[in-house]
């Protein structure tokens, strides 16, 4: 049976992630970043720097208390024990982020934006590491291949 979570947001959500521990966040327009428990009570609400909506968030596979959440050209990562600052902040992006993944080691974050690139950033490091610039329209989408972290997979708005 379908139940209807409320008192969570003002606008309209864009995206939505579940923890290995079973925490929903969700992200929305204006900022709006919530952290949920799993019987859909609000635990904890932030608003993230300037107002950009939040496209695209996704917690660590490695330490569940890590979250990364893009809005506008920025990715934050965020401690969910505590959202009042990001422990980092990632502006590598010239366009608005579509989608973030992480691969299963968590050293690299896959970043894809409207230009169509993909910026891979060191964890470790804290570093650009990459950029890949193989779609000629906005990329939509791009995900580490689970067993080969190294490896990922991406699609856009050029057919590619």
């Amino acid at each position: 049976m379908a139940e209807r979570w409320t008192n969570g947001h003002s606008s309209s959500i864009l995206c939505l992630n579940v923890s290995k521990d079973g925490l929903v966040v969700s992200g929305a327009e204006g900022g709006e970043l919530t952290i949920w428990n799993e019987e859909g009570s609000r635990i904890e609400q932030t608003w993230l720097q300037k107002a950009d909506d939040v496209t695209c968030v996704i917690f660590s596979p490695i330490c569940p208390r890590r979250l990364y959440a893009s809005h506008g050209e920025t990715v934050s990562v965020l401690d969910i024990r505590c959202l009042k600052e990001p422990v980092e902040c990632f502006h590598v992006n010239e366009e608005e982020i579509n989608y973030l993944s992480v691969n299963e080691t968590d050293g690299l974050l896959a970043v894809a934006d409207d230009s169509g690139a993909i910026k891979i950033i060191d964890l470790e490091s804290k570093k650009l590491s990459r950029c890949l610039s193989r779609h000629s329209n906005i990329c939509t989408s791009a995900v580490f291949r689970p067993q080969r972290p190294q490896c990922l997979v991406s699609c856009g708005l050029d057919m590619k």
